[in-house]
């Protein structure tokens, strides 16, 4: 990995980690940058240079870039959370149905949980059984709270503990290449996944 991609990583993960503000005007501007759809993915780096590990839910502990080579669909979720995680992986599941049939075996999809104490592989396992996740197209995360920091960071997902053993997140559904830079990014419950998978089409035509 190169220098200035460390700095950059911990820059942000350091930033989300900031002591309180001491005054007014302070208060205003973490408000501002903590704000959920502010932060913005890490350009022309490819994720698949951080050095974290993550265990996927097969118990299999791997790199984040072993899932290059294809086109990537990612989000960071957490499993115990009723509203926005379950509309997210809706999202993806409603683009996996309707990629072509020819693309449906090119397009990977990968989601990481924020949860490192809870979501544990057996745990992602039975999310992924109970969701209908198909695992030849599907796989799921598991990090410390180290590598969830630092991916966060690449991808440009605000998010913090909130108090009640959940998260405060960003909803980000980041499609990646086959080099693993991210190319589009859908933001927030309301967007409509029309554009991301006409991305992930564009991406597919063009390496035929």
């Amino acid at each position: 990995m190169r220098i200035p991609f460390i700095f950059a990583v911990m820059i942000a993960a350091l930033a989300a980690y900031a002591p309180a503000p001491a005054n007014a005007h302070d208060m205003q501007q973490m408000q501002h940058d903590m704000s959920m759809d502010a932060a913005q993915p890490l350009p022309g780096r490819s994720v698949y240079n951080l050095d974290s590990k993550w265990t996927r839910q097969d118990g299999v502990d791997v790199a984040i870039g072993s899932l290059s080579g294809k086109p990537v669909i990612a989000a960071m979720v957490y499993t115990s959370y009723p509203d926005m995680c379950p509309a997210i992986v809706a999202d993806m599941m409603w683009i996996e149905k309707h990629l072509p049939p020819d693309a449906a075996g090119q397009v990977q999809f990968a989601l990481f949980s924020f949860d490192a104490a809870v979501d544990t592989p057996s745990r992602l396992k039975v999310y992924a059984d109970e969701h209908g996740l198909e695992l030849s197209r599907w796989s799921l995360y598991h990090g410390d709270e180290d590598a969830v920091r630092e991916l966060a960071a690449a991808l440009g997902v605000s998010y913090r503990p909130d108090g009640h053993g959940g998260f405060d997140h960003a909803a980000v559904i980041s499609l990646l290449d086959d080099k693993g830079e991210v190319v589009f990014q859908q933001r927030g419950t309301e967007a409509r996944s029309d554009e991301l998978l006409a991305k992930v089409s564009g991406i597919i035509g063009a390496q035929d």
